[in-house]
């Protein structure tokens, strides 16, 4: 068995070069020297308190969490890196924790160590055992992404950390006419949950290898889509100064030429997935395009797709000299989306045609950014308010100074586009009125969910255009709408507390069912199961408990809330209404 040294500080050596010091050592040692501050009584006390109580050794197994096999030669570690050590072809780790030495002197315990209390204080505090372990090993997932593994407690005998094996996507392109001298750029995107709803982000992108051959590893379990990057033919033999261009367009695993009509692959823990792509090579031709009221020339955010399928593949350039959108693209039809970037953006389209030769075409024009306005009604029985005035305090040096206005209130809106971001927009307060508004600037076109914060009760009701912004998306055209969202504030919401069976820290979530005006709550839970959430909005819910938070939780899915339907407890809770639950978790992290 190999045991791991706690590494040693002179306190000599930690007051010579603080400067470089700080920067370079552990955060551990900076406690340390923070400690060496206050007085020797202080060390002394906590030399001779906690230490006592710390276990002799700490030990355990790194399982592969699949199959439940020990993995040998897994690196188990400390976060502050103190401790370190790899498994024994069983699995196994122990640390041994150093105890000072101690002797009993008139019914006290003393140390034996003649050593100033600052450097008894330092090495209990290098020798102090590790709170939290992580493990590694090639071909498996790093465990410190997991918040459950390698908890230290007085009352644990054994330590378990699991490992998930990583899932590959391997795959060939076949680029026609290469000799294995041309390579290409593939890009991986995985579905990701925003919102309740499913979003796709571009994660990696890996240069195909001489042979055509590509390798994704490292890989967690999860819904991928596979495709290539445009790319132009420049082999010298091939083409001719002056003539025809070619090129490949981007390709979508199986074959789809768009990424929404592309398959998904479901990627499971520890799987290998085997995907070939073939581009085809095509005529490429010269592509000009002015833009119109460009203002301030920075820089133009591009996005070229074929008509009616939002999404990544091709790609044109900006000349901000000339204002002028050019490249060279295949014959087809696409849609353009130019967005300047920064407060005070702007965004346009133009839909065009590539029709077997150069495209010089009308100029897209760039159109300022909405700015939508909320207004605020509040109905609280309790007749608090979001909004306010604060007084700065004032002393003999400066008097009162003016009222600041305090909101407590913000409306936020999120992007639920499938592919691209328009980021997240933040209400702010308008200045110089003392109305019940609230200001939403700088809104792209798109679709967007609407969530209320409020420090006081819960939106009842968020409305814009007749349209209930609580089940549906805003709709932000170009040019956007004078409309306001109307946002109603109540604070006479439902109260539920309850606790799961098992008493273990779970997470909890609350999600509307049917057509009624319940909202989405999340909320944790205590050490031993229990939880709580006041001002639930009235409505039906389905109540679940997970052993962890859920990362990718498409609650606004209804294909994937059918799974759940034999899970948990429906509750149906009226404005005011007390209730208790007692609920089962649900194991494995993940909806089931």
């Amino acid at each position: 068995m190999v045991k791991a040294t706690p590494a040693k500080l002179s306190f000599l050596q930690a007051r010579v070069s603080a400067g470089l010091w700080l920067r370079s050592v552990p955060p551990v040692i900076f406690l340390i020297w923070v400690l060496l501050s206050n007085s020797a009584k202080a060390q002394i006390t906590q030399e001779t308190g906690s230490q006592a109580d710390s276990p002799a050794s700490v030990q355990g197994r790194v399982l592969n969490r699949v199959t439940h096999e020990p993995i040998s030669r897994a690196l188990v570690y400390s976060p502050d890196q103190r401790y370190a050590m790899l498994t024994d072809d069983r699995g196994r780790f122990e640390f041994k924790i150093s105890q000072p030495a101690t002797q009993a002197k008139d019914g006290l315990t003393a140390t034996t160590d003649n050593r100033p209390p600052s450097g008894r204080q330092i090495e209990m505090l290098l020798n102090l055992g590790p709170q939290q372990l992580f493990a590694r090993k090639p071909g498996f997932l790093d465990s410190s992404n997991d918040p459950t593994p390698g908890r230290v407690t007085p009352i644990q005998s054994e330590i378990v950390i699991y490992l998930d094996p990583e899932a590959l996507i391997v795959g060939h392109v076949s680029l026609p006419g290469s000799e294995g001298d041309m390579r290409i750029n593939v890009n991986l995107y995985r579905r990701q949950i925003r919102e309740g709803e499913g979003h796709w982000e571009s994660v990696r992108t890996a240069r195909t290898w001489a042979d055509g051959e590509f390798r994704f590893s490292e890989l967690a379990a999860g819904t991928y889509k596979l495709g290539t990057s445009e790319e132009l033919d420049r082999d010298p033999l091939a083409s001719t100064p002056g003539g025809q261009l070619y090129g490949f367009p981007p390709i979508f695993y199986p074959g789809a030429s768009d990424m929404s009509t592309a398959s998904a692959i479901a990627l499971a823990t520890g799987a290998t997935f085997q995907a070939n792509l073939s581009p085809v090579r095509r005529e490429y031709y010269p592509i000009r395009i002015p833009v119109v009221n460009g203002g301030d020339e920075r820089g133009l955010g591009l996005q070229i797709y074929p008509v009616g399928h939002p999404g990544p593949g091709y790609s044109l350039g900006f000349n901000s000299a000339e204002q002028m959108i050019q490249g060279s693209l295949p014959e087809g039809n696409f849609t353009l989306q130019a967005t300047t970037r920064g407060q005070g953006g702007s965004t346009g389209f133009l839909n065009f045609s590539v029709r077997g030769g150069p495209y010089v075409g009308p100029g897209v024009n760039l159109i300022p950014n909405t700015s939508l306005s909320v207004t605020v009604r509040e109905e609280f029985k309790s007749g608090a308010s979001v909004f306010g005035e604060d007084i700065p305090a004032s002393d003999d040096r400066q008097p009162n100074g003016a009222p600041q206005r305090r909101v407590n209130v913000q409306v936020l809106l999120t992007s639920v586009e499938a592919f691209g971001s328009q980021g997240t927009a933040v209400s702010q307060p308008v200045s110089g009125t003392q109305e019940h508004t609230l200001l939403l600037q700088d809104v792209a076109p798109g679709r967007y969910r609407v969530r209320v914060q409020s420090g006081v009760g819960y939106a009842a009701s968020i409305v814009y255009g007749g349209t209930d912004l609580s089940r549906q998306p805003l709709v932000v055209g170009l040019g956007g709408s004078s409309a306001p969202i109307e946002v109603t504030l109540r604070d006479d919401g439902a109260e539920v507390d309850g606790k799961v069976e098992e008493g273990t820290p779970c997470c909890v979530y609350f999600l509307p069912v049917g057509e009624g005006s319940g909202q989405f709550r999340e909320v944790g839970s205590t050490p031993d199961g229990a939880f709580g959430v006041n001002q639930l909005p009235p409505g039906t819910y389905r109540v679940l408990a997970f052993d962890r938070q859920q990362e990718d939780f498409a609650y606004n899915d209804v294909e994937a809330m059918r799974k759940l339907e034999s899970k948990g407890e429906v509750i149906h809770v009226e404005a005011g209404q007390k209730e208790h639950l007692r609920l089962k978790v649900i194991p494995g992290g993940e909806p089931q």
